[in-house]
């Protein structure tokens, strides 16, 4: 016979929970990083070559942030769904146990 799995359902909706603020936290910091890559054209000086290298390096390092931060809160959110998947699963499961359990109780003779 299997064992039996217990699972803590509450815990799993708590880490859905973080799951969903970690996302969240990293959507707002891709945001501020877009935010930060909004500088003016003089920003890096004035000086042939150097300057353009700087702002492309610099456009470089926030298109790259972006990409990070929002691969992230895709990762946290797909974590998030699938905790809620499962949580949804385990509680389907258990009322149909249950129900499975009920109906088996009302068909033995008292």
């Amino acid at each position: 016979m299997p064992p039996d799995i217990d699972v803590d359902v509450q815990a799993l909706r708590r880490l859905e929970t973080a799951a969903k603020h970690v996302a969240s936290s990293l959507a707002a910091l891709e945001a501020q990083i877009v935010s930060a890559g909004d500088v003016p054209s003089g920003a890096f000086g004035h000086l042939p070559f150097a300057s353009d290298l700087l702002r492309a390096k610099y456009a470089e390092q926030v298109t790259g942030g972006k990409e990070l931060f929002g691969a992230a809160n895709a990762a946290f959110g797909r974590v998030a769904t699938a905790l809620a998947d499962t949580v949804e699963a385990y509680e389907l499961n258990e009322r149909d146990l249950d129900s499975g359990f009920k109906a088996i109780q009302s068909g033995l003779p008292g």
